[in-house]
């Protein structure tokens, strides 16, 4: 599989962010995390059963801007809060987000806010400091990701042409080509189809 997903990393300055990527990428917490001030990405992978899923993992310093430029063609957010944050904020951020977000409480180890569980959204607890359930929190936005890319690409399977006909996606392998004669062929059967829906 060739997709990389792009994870942004959503939510208000010192909530946790930045500690929570860096536990997942490195399993190290340090009590003096610098602000970030730039957004970057790390690229990196997690194993989904037999699947390789690739990640570009975006940090942002919160600044709201910033988060909304890199997060319009997100294909996953980690929407991330700690106790201080009002659920009032927490709504009007997940309100512009229409990707697969997981709904992140992070600094698990304070005592938790007011009910912060979230209709049709993900919600889980992760600690970067004693590692608690950070793993759990990238593997289910890469799943999430993933599941959502299969169904798109599975809406594309089939496309109707101008007389009404499904004509099935055929995605061309090497290997499903035994020789040069039937590879052109079967391209040039597929070429005559595509004309229809001129």
């Amino acid at each position: 599989m060739d997709k990389i997903f792009k994870i942004v990393l959503v939510g208000a300055p010192g909530c946790g962010k930045t500690s929570l990527r860096n536990y997942f990428l490195c399993r190290n917490f340090t009590w003096q995390c610098a602000p970030t001030t730039n957004p970057d990405f790390v690229s990196t992978s997690v194993v989904l059963g037999t699947r390789d899923v690739a990640m570009q993992i975006w940090d942002t310093g919160g600044d709201p801007i910033v988060t909304s430029s890199l997060a319009h063609d997100a294909d996953g957010i980690v929407l991330v809060f700690d106790s201080t944050q009002s659920r009032r904020a927490l709504d009007a951020q997940l309100s512009k987000l229409s990707v697969p977000i997981v709904l992140v409480r992070a600094k698990s180890d304070h005592p938790p806010c007011d009910t912060w569980t979230v209709d049709n959204v993900v919600c889980l607890e992760a600690c970067a400091r004693t590692g608690n359930g950070v793993d759990h929190v990238f593997h289910k936005i890469a799943e999430l990701c993933l599941d959502q890319w299969h169904a798109e690409t599975q809406s594309m399977v089939k496309r109707a042409s101008r007389h009404g006909d499904p004509i099935p996606y055929h995605r061309f392998e090497f290997d499903e080509a035994p020789n040069h004669k039937q590879c052109t062929h079967r391209l040039r059967a597929t070429m005559r189809r595509l004309f229809c829906l001129a």
